[in-house]
């Protein structure tokens, strides 16, 4: 029997912790070989539109504002160099994520309603000897996070990760990465363990980058799952402050909810996402990294959140 785990393990592993990218609606376990040369394509989709709002999200400090995010994501793989008879994989793609963050503080502190941009490539390299259960990979994506005001070096980022997995058998596959975040600019690194389990052809359970997945096919057509997994951006800004001439804008939260998917035609697929976030923070940083209005922003409130999407499982 065939087995999808190993090159979907290995792109799980390499992705970065803030990554839109998601697995593919179609996967199958008859897709790849066991040891086989590995191509990308059958375990993630290559073209997304997908639009999600959280409204209402209230400060718990004392100026008691509150904030609504939207983003509407598109991402492609712009094609495949290698696999099939090759042991490396080169996967180039492109992601652009337009996100809107209204801010209404209730006191003198400025609020804002931005329009914020990031523009990434994504470059996936994936290796596997033929024959051998082991799958190593590296990551980079350089790229624009900002609202496109006065420009400079503190708009574009830098990011890599690098990751191995093995895979035990044709149902479990286990693998470790490394991701470097922003290192142009604000740089951390986040260890990733991941994991892929199908017990049956029909169940998937998944851990990556953080995000956890378990769903369900109902038939050829039908997917629903749980999904839980880390959700925000940060971009580089114009400031309203005199003295400053940009400020980094950090959102965080984690959600957590439901999706439905449903084949509409061929490999396109609709979905819709409900659920709710917790953990919400916003920090206005000063280039150096100072936190400039911590008792007007900061933690706010859980809120609900709801998602429309468009796949395209295969070009």
């Amino acid at each position: 029997m065939k087995s999808l785990f190993a090159a979907w393990l290995l792109a799980a592993a390499i992705q970065p912790v803030f990554s839109e990218i998601t697995p593919s609606a179609d996967i199958e376990l008859e897709d790849v070989e066991i040891g086989g040369s590995m191509d990308i394509t059958p375990f993630i989709d290559v073209l997304t539109l997908r639009g999600t709002h959280t409204p209402g999200m209230s400060f718990n400090e004392l100026t008691r504002g509150e904030m609504d995010f939207t983003t509407l994501n598109t991402y492609a793989i712009l094609g495949v160099a290698g696999g099939k008879g090759s042991s490396l994989t080169w996967v180039p793609m492109l992601n652009y994520t337009y996100s809107s963050l209204d801010v209404s503080p209730l006191t003198p502190v400025p609020g804002f309603d931005e329009s914020l941009h990031e523009i990434t490539l994504p470059n996936f390299l994936l290796y596997n000897r033929s024959g051998s259960k082991w799958f190593h990979g590296f990551y980079n994506s350089f790229g624009l996070r900002s609202d496109l005001g006065n420009v400079d070096s503190r708009d574009f980022f830098l990011s890599a990760a690098i990751g191995s997995g093995y895979q035990f058998n044709e149902k479990f596959a286990l693998g470790f990465g490394v991701y470097a975040s922003d290192i142009t600019n604000d740089p951390f690194i986040v260890p990733a363990p991941v994991f892929v389990w199908m017990p049956t052809e029909d169940w998937l359970i998944s851990y990556y980058g953080p995000r956890f997945i378990v769903r369900k096919e109902f038939g050829s057509d039908i997917r629903f799952g749980f999904e839980a997994g880390w959700n925000g951006g940060n971009w580089n800004v114009d400031s309203p402050i005199a003295s400053q001439d940009s400020l980094r804008v950090n959102l965080s939260s984690f959600r957590f909810g439901l999706f439905y998917k449903q084949r509409i035609y061929g490999n396109f697929w609709g979905e819709v996402g409900v659920g709710y976030t917790v953990g919400n923070e916003l920090k206005v940083n000063s280039p150096g990294g100072r936190d400039l209005f911590p008792f007007a922003y900061g933690e706010a409130d859980s809120a609900p959140f709801f998602s429309l999407g468009l796949t395209l499982n295969r070009w």
